[in-house]
């Protein structure tokens, strides 16, 4: 049986690119291809993809929350990350949500269709200097700031939130909390890292 994918980019000349891929392999098969992930997610549940080929700067929502929420409902699906953003915070961004592989957009579109194969198989396709940073992330110790014990276990709650890269409105819905308690408890949190942002206040306490 053909390995069915679905295709999100938003930059048409590169969509129809990797759409030729695919539909050129017969291993593979197209079952749709999008320019929002919004229409992604309204068709997911009839196109029934096996792999997506996923970019990450998308209009409107992005590629990363597009994993996030379709892999709450579609866990088998896989995702492999196809963009030109191959800076940490988006990588381990797109991991963390759920993706399997991460491609940067100079890799040709055969190159995409046999990651797509791989991950298929159990793979976890990565371009080289991706998959460098993710071993060298993992080879330096990471040990957090003493701070973290003076974190309520409310405020270690919302910071594990932030951590997966949950916006506000969906830490107060997982918590039961309201939004502006929410934002309360991560002014606390800065207060007592001296930080002012999210990756600030993870940087300071998981170091890499």
């Amino acid at each position: 049986m053909a390995i069915r994918v679905s295709i999100v980019e938003d930059d048409e000349i590169l969509r129809e690119a990797l759409s030729e891929a695919v539909q050129d392999d017969p291993s593979l098969q197209l079952c749709g291809a999008h320019g929002f992930a919004e229409h992604f997610l309204e068709g997911v549940g009839t196109e029934l993809p096996e792999v997506v080929i996923m970019d990450i700067n998308l209009p409107g929502l992005s590629g990363i929350e597009a994993v996030r929420q379709c892999k709450t409902k579609y866990p088998a699906i896989q995702f492999v990350m196809c963009t030109v953003q191959d800076d940490d915070e988006s990588l381990f961004e797109a991991l963390c949500a759920g993706a399997t592989g991460y491609l940067v957009k100079d890799a040709t579109p055969a190159t995409v269709a046999a990651a797509v194969k791989d991950v298929r198989n159990g793979g976890s396709p990565m371009s080289p200097g991706i998959a460098r940073r993710v071993i060298r992330s993992f080879q330096q110790q990471r040990t957090p700031d003493p701070v973290l014990h003076t974190l309520t276990e409310r405020e270690r709650q919302v910071l594990d939130q932030l951590s997966q890269g949950y916006r506000y409105k969906e830490i107060a819905d997982t918590l039961h909390l309201s939004i502006e308690t929410v934002r309360t408890h991560i002014r606390n949190l800065y207060d007592k890292l001296q930080v002012s942002s999210r990756t600030d206040a993870l940087n300071k306490l998981y170091p890499r």
